[in-house]
């Protein structure tokens, strides 16, 4: 069986990583571990849209959260949701919700389990902190696990 560290946030229930995913599972026995950082209300991306500004468009369904506890809850409930999917197409999951920074969670997450890839979900170049910081890289070289990136394209 092959396991595998996904992390991400806001594109958690995008297209991009549920296709990703499916390659997983399609490939053979599977187990996931989902780590969702709880990123602050005042970093979560907008984008222009017409009549005003909405968030990522397929990641939040309106108007980003206005406090953190609302980020933290949007947060879970997206954790929630993608284990209960990877649950019912029958593989093995589960999922934490970790603090701000994705390092300090993956480190967390590498310490308790063994992972043979890591995936990381992120929001476009343009705005991603993620890509912004070289944290696939970071996470590569660190833990010399393959790193697969997942790029919304919204």
């Amino acid at each position: 069986m092959r396991n595998y560290l996904v992390v991400a946030n806001q594109t958690i229930g995008g297209t991009a990583l549920r296709k990703e995913l499916a390659k997983r599972i399609e490939a053979g026995p599977s187990s996931f571990y989902v780590l969702v950082p709880n990123t602050s209300a005042a970093h979560y991306h907008v984008v222009p849209a017409a009549g005003g500004f909405l968030p990522m468009a397929s990641v939040i369904d309106a108007g980003g959260p206005e406090t953190d506890e609302e980020a933290t809850e949007e947060a879970r409930q997206r954790l929630n949701d993608l284990v209960s999917h990877l649950t019912a197409k029958g593989v093995q999951a589960e999922g934490h919700l970790g603090g701000a920074h994705p390092l300090e969670g993956i480190e967390e997450a590498m310490a308790e389990h063994t992972f043979d890839e890591i995936i990381l979900s992120t929001l476009p170049q343009r705005v991603s902190r993620w890509l912004a910081s070289d944290l696939p890289h970071q996470v590569e070289r660190r833990w010399k696990v393959p790193v697969t990136t997942v790029i919304s394209r919204r």
